[in-house]
């Protein structure tokens, strides 16, 4: 968990503790919508992804102003966002720390889970537009 806490922290300027509620609160996310097998695929991809949706629950919320700005600027650079992004919002993530942790989460799934899974989880994630650029 460490490893991957680390590098993701590293790579978008944000916390441990975020960046693992994040994971957390996308696998949790995940796991509600993708099927069985395809998940257990990407669970089995992430080390202590269990131990991160538990913790991704029990993290304290960001208040509701911050949550309401941060819901507006997103549904502007996502193109709605959907539950995810109001997860995360709640976490305390804000508009450029999503458009940061995103694309490198998917960065990071792309390497280590079966293409069929990715196009799953592409799918349900939303994207920056602005990601498109490599």
């Amino acid at each position: 968990m460490a490893d991957i806490v680390a590098e993701l922290a590293a790579k978008c300027n944000l916390n441990a503790d975020m960046v693992r509620n994040g994971l957390g609160a996308i696998l949790s996310f995940l796991k509600s919508k993708l099927p069985t097998e395809a998940f257990s695929k990407l669970s089995a991809a992430v080390p202590n992804s269990e131990s991160m949706m538990a913790a991704a629950q029990s993290a304290p919320e960001a208040s509701g102003g911050v949550m309401d700005a941060v819901k507006g600027a997103v549904g502007k650079i996502f193109g709605g966002g959907g539950e995810v992004i109001a997860k995360l919002s709640k976490l305390g993530f804000s508009t450029d720390q999503l458009a940061a942790f995103l694309p490198k989460v998917l960065e990071f799934f792309r390497g280590r889970i079966p293409a069929d899974v990715l196009k799953q989880v592409e799918g349900h994630l939303p994207i920056p537009e602005t990601a498109d650029a490599h």
